[in-house]
């Protein structure tokens, strides 16, 4: 563009020397040319194409802003995720576990006890989803071949992204029970699970999470599935029990490969007008099959009028290990013998704790929720993909000692509901996990426990428990 009104000046000049009588005109061109030229310079320095002389200026549309990418209308994790224009979400969910359990008991005093079943652990079904600020999440199924009842139940509205009050049944002590039964490392929970009675119950809770910690604090009921109280021990006391529990976690991130788990959590009970509490544990929680069968041998019967429960919890994983162990002492305060002389007696501590290990020999690790709990495993090699899938190993300790409950003087001890039960229980349970898929698992695990309990009248309900399982579990 420059050459050509160049060029152009050029030739009116030569024109302009070939006539002189024209010098008037030479001048009046020069400074059109002159206008021409800077008017050509300030188009070029606005627009961003090339410019034609008298045609119009064209620029280029700026860069749209970056917009945030639109969520999945549907998305698959194991079934539809919907996801609507609002940012509001549904999403079936459920569960299938089927088990075989094979069990022997050999007692002292009593004939030996043996029982093979195939049952139904859980057939659950449920929703979730989520609105504006409130969510939701409902489950519920059979249990071991029993009634339909419910487990999650639950309404909750964020305050803010890291805090939610939550109304409903659910959960709020302990490392092991807080983490989803689907992803606990064995198909039980334990002795430890089952004397801390930790489950499902009616709270109001409210969770306040961080970077690297937790603190929970709820006021319980009882169970949603539990019909309303009729008086335990008296008519005209129809109160449920009311309870308080706070927990609080710290979770620092040691290094890439190593992250670390600290809790703590304290719990007041109070039965109200409901049958006392029991204290009970077996070597497979959910395979009693009948009570003289040996599988429970250890309990307390419905003692406890309230208790105070302090529980730590301290976990460590390392790449593919874990481990993992909790403590907690009970102080039980015991119905008064003169309420009930067969169950009452003087207050008394209970122990109770569980160490566990496990290791992922293809190399995955046991992912950690923000709210102090383990999450469902992420399997690096499925085999759709052509992998193997995940394998993992596994070993845990259970101990658990009631041997502090002691008589009352107001009737002989033979009388008196638990009290020949209420001794020590040890157990070991070696356990193998393989993952074909994420939300797939089959799972074997074989219990060895030990129960010393004390002789009452020169009897001794001693029991060596051998229990064998196998599990197929999907959930979607």
């Amino acid at each position: 563009m420059r050459m050509l009104f160049t060029t152009t000046a050029l030739i009116a000049a030569g024109c302009s020397g070939a006539a002189s009588a024209q010098d008037a005109d030479l001048a009046a061109l020069k400074a059109q040319i002159q206008a021409l030229q800077a008017r050509l310079d300030l188009l070029e320095r606005q627009a961003t194409v090339p410019v034609t002389p008298g045609a119009p200026v064209k620029t280029l549309p700026s860069a749209p802003a970056t917009q945030p990418k639109p969520a999945e209308p549907i998305r698959w994790e194991n079934s539809p995720r919907f996801t609507d224009a609002s940012g509001s979400t549904f999403k079936l969910r459920g569960r299938i576990l089927l088990d075989a359990v094979d069990a022997v008991s050999q007692r002292d005093g009593v004939p030996d006890y043996h029982a093979r079943q195939f049952r139904a652990r859980q057939l659950y079904l449920g929703v979730e989803g989520q609105t504006g600020r409130w969510g939701y999440r409902l489950e519920g199924g059979a249990v071991n071949g029993g009634g339909w009842s419910w487990d999650d139940a639950i309404l909750e509205y964020k305050l803010d992204p890291r805090t939610s009050i939550l109304v409903g049944n659910q959960k709020a002590a302990s490392l092991e029970a807080l983490t989803s039964f689907k992803s606990i490392t064995f198909m039980e929970r334990g002795a430890y699970g089952d004397v801390i009675d930790a489950g499902y119950v009616l709270a109001l809770e409210a969770v306040r999470t961080g970077p690297n910690w937790s603190v929970w604090a709820a006021l319980q009921g009882d169970t949603v599935n539990k019909t309303d109280a009729a008086g335990g021990y008296d008519p005209n006391q129809a109160v449920e029990r009311l309870g308080a529990t706070v927990r609080a976690t710290w979770s620092p991130q040691l290094s890439e490969a190593d992250r670390l788990h600290l809790g703590a959590w304290l719990r007041r009970r109070d039965r109200g007008g409901e049958t006392g509490f029991t204290y009970t544990a077996a070597a497979n929680t959910a395979f009693r099959p009948q009570t003289s069968s040996g599988a429970t041998l250890f309990s307390t019967g419905a003692v406890g009028d309230g208790d105070t429960t302090v529980g730590v919890e301290l976990a460590w994983v390392h790449r593919a290990v874990s481990l993992q162990g909790e403590a907690a002492r009970i102080k039980v305060d015991r119905i008064a013998p003169t309420l009930n002389p067969t169950l009452g007696g003087p207050d008394f501590n209970i122990a109770t704790a569980y160490v566990a290990g496990s290791w992922f020999a293809t190399g995955e690790t046991r992912p950690y929720n923000p709210n102090g709990s383990f999450g469902r495993i992420k399997v690096a090699h499925p085999l759709d993909k052509g992998g193997f899938g995940a394998l993992e190993l596994a070993a845990r300790y259970d101990y658990a000692d009631f041997s502090h409950m002691s008589a009352n003087g107001l009737v002989r001890p033979a009388s008196q509901t638990g009290l020949a039960t209420a001794g020590t229980y040890e157990s070991v349970t070696l356990g193998a996990n393989w993952y074909p898929y994420s939300y797939v698992r089959l799972t074997g695990n074989l219990t060895r426990a030990r129960i010393d309990n004390r002789p009452i009248n020169g009897v001794e309900l001693d029991a060596d428990v051998t229990v064998a399982q196998a599990r197929v579990q999907v959930e979607f």
